[in-house]
């Protein structure tokens, strides 16, 4: 009887710790501030992973991102919610469908575009998503699906914040 009760309690500890670790991808995700993308208890019927909002900012009056890294499931729902804490320095968050070479030409594109289109150019094939120009202490937040696997940049577009102002989001 002894030895029933205790492989009882080992058999339902083991459960509850695989249960409480296997969740489907929370620890994966990098970013710090990122929230609702712990367990994937919704997405396990319906084969879409759970949406997630992540949290990012500009670093102050540095020019660059508060987190380099981030990470999402391919076709996941992303919020982004960006914040500028500059106090002097307008910046913006654009996703780039490319590499540094693409990265720069819709910087240079942007640059010529304006401020009037938000540091944006014309084509905009090669940009995933992206926020309008952020005024200093002030957020924005877009919503879009993450695409097919691979790491791609974000980047800053506002005149002079490129190449410095960028990091990478994986897509798993």
């Amino acid at each position: 009887m002894k030895l029933n009760l205790r492989m009882l309690v080992l058999v339902v500890g083991i459960a509850l710790l695989l249960t409480a670790c296997g969740g489907g991808g929370g620890g994966g995700q990098t970013g710090g501030g990122q929230t609702g993308g712990g367990g994937q208890t919704g997405g396990a019927t319906t084969g879409a992973p759970e949406p997630v909002t992540i949290q990012i900012g500009s670093d102050g009056e540095n020019l660059a991102f508060d987190k380099k890294e981030l990470t999402v499931k391919a076709g996941q729902q992303v919020t982004l919610e960006f914040k500028n804490n500059s106090v002097a320095q307008q910046h913006n968050w654009v996703l780039v469908k490319g590499g540094e070479t693409v990265a720069s030409q819709i910087a240079n594109d942007g640059l010529v575009a304006g401020l009037e289109k938000d540091y944006l150019p014309e084509d905009q094939s090669n940009i995933i998503a992206h926020t309008g120009v952020v005024e200093p202490q002030a957020s924005a937040s877009i919503t879009f699906t993450a695409p097919a696997a691979g790491t791609y940049l974000y980047i800053c577009t506002v005149p002079g914040h490129y190449p410095l102002m960028q990091g990478t989001l994986t897509v798993q």
